[in-house]
């Protein structure tokens, strides 16, 4: 068996690229700030109850944002560098051909998936920045957590229909399975 040669794409697949890292990246940083805030709020929490006995009462309420922040802003890269945990045992068996139509299939599930959520997100996003709702205990604004979820998973539909075009060339030393 011969090794694939790929040949280099042009350059505006390269800005392409790089600009879809760039902003993937930058989303990514909220998620990294969200996980960095949960653990230092545990943490206060923690020594509040056991260190002063006056335990914090918006813990949970704030974690539970700050871990559905977290999720949804790593997606998007999750989905760019192409390393979601993926079942190949099926498509292992499959000639090449037989592989990239089920890579296509699951991309075009991804598409609807997205599509889906965005729309119904969006709408609950709209009305919960009218409404100008807020969390039961410690009254924060729910519509940023919302919006920013809602435009992460709306980037993560931008980066699967990259994807679909232009997946992830692994070099021939990368082993995709332990």
């Amino acid at each position: 068996m011969t090794p694939e040669v790929h040949k280099p794409h042009p350059a505006w697949v390269v800005a392409v690229e790089r600009g879809l890292s760039g902003l993937c990246t930058a989303v990514s940083a909220i998620g990294a700030v969200s996980l960095a805030g949960m653990f230092a709020l545990v943490l206060g929490a923690v020594v509040m109850r056991y260190g002063w006995s006056r335990p914090l009462d918006f813990t949970e309420e704030l974690c539970g944002l700050l871990m559905t922040l977290a999720v949804f802003t790593l997606l998007p890269m999750t989905v760019l560098k192409e390393i979601n945990i993926r079942v190949t045992v099926v498509s292992q068996a499959l000639p090449a051909m037989g592989q990239r139509v089920l890579f296509v299939l699951g991309q075009l599930i991804l598409w609807a998936f997205v599509a889906v959520f965005v729309y119904q997100a969006g709408g609950i996003s709209e009305f919960t920045s009218m409404l100008g709702l807020k969390t039961e205990q410690s009254r924060l604004p729910l519509a940023p957590f919302m919006w920013t979820a809602t435009v992460a998973m709306g980037l993560v539909g931008v980066v699967g229909v990259w994807r679909t075009f232009y997946p992830v060339q692994p070099a021939p030393e990368d082993e995709v399975h332990p």
